[in-house]
């Protein structure tokens, strides 16, 4: 599995046959096979994770899907897309479950979960591999929020995580919200997760742009046992086995 990031949440996940393109909204796509399937996710419709150029980017591409928030549909609406298009879209609330097949018939499995903000969480397994996508599904505590406010959330999210434990079991690639703008809380999220889940890599995303928050993350964190990876800039690509 190759993994470029491409710029705040947005990332391609690259297989011998499948292609994933999670949460797009700027920056340069790798160019990959056109033999390869492609699914396109977008867990929300926030402007900073939702892009409708996706749809004009592979209107030409041979084996698309698009898996969509349903939270997305009214603004689906308005592009006034094709009947071949509406056709390529599947829209998943949270916790449900969709399964695919790659051009050689190997199953994807997508499950959802339910964000903290808008939309969907996306868990993904194929070949034995299971790769998650936060989207909005994070700890979202803020100064200017009040104590009741900021306690709903902790209950939320914790339930959400918890939730996915039982399901996912060990997880192989987590993108996860890093976000700085959040002062002292920036790492709640990021923690609590990799307490919980059994996680091989953990890619931080969400960070606007702020790389140094991963090295200031990881000098503070000191979780024995969980790899969380730098992202220097964008473009940056990852091998995993």
């Amino acid at each position: 599995m190759k993994i470029t990031y491409i710029a705040h949440s947005g990332f391609l996940v690259e297989w011998e046959h499948s292609v994933w393109l999670f949460d797009y909204y700027k920056g340069e796509i790798p160019v990959f096979s056109r033999e390869k399937k492609l699914l396109v996710f977008v867990s929300h419709s926030h402007e900073d994770h939702f892009n409708p150029e996706i749809f004009q980017k592979f209107a030409e591409y041979p084996d698309v899907e698009y898996i969509l928030a349903s939270e997305i549909r009214h603004k689906v609406r308005k592009l006034a897309l094709s009947e071949e298009q509406t056709g390529k879209i599947v829209f998943l609330k949270p916790r449900q479950s969709w399964e695919l097949t790659d051009r050689t018939g190997q199953k994807i499995l997508v499950w959802t979960y339910r964000s903290t903000d808008r939309g969907v969480a996306f868990l993904v397994e194929y070949k034995g591999k299971k790769v998650y996508h936060a989207g909005d599904l994070h700890w979202w505590v803020w100064k200017e929020y009040s104590k009741q406010r900021n306690n709903n959330m902790t209950a939320n999210y914790q339930r959400e995580i918890q939730f996915l434990k039982e399901e996912a079991g060990r997880i192989d690639a987590a993108f996860l919200p890093l976000d700085p703008r959040q002062e002292e809380w920036y790492r709640l999220g990021m923690d609590y997760f990799l307490e919980q889940i059994d996680v091989e890599t953990a890619v931080p995303m969400h960070f606007w742009g702020d790389h140094s928050v991963i090295g200031r993350y990881k000098s503070e964190a000191g979780i024995v046992g969980k790899k969380v990876e730098d992202i220097p800039r964008e473009g940056y690509e990852i091998l995993l086995e």
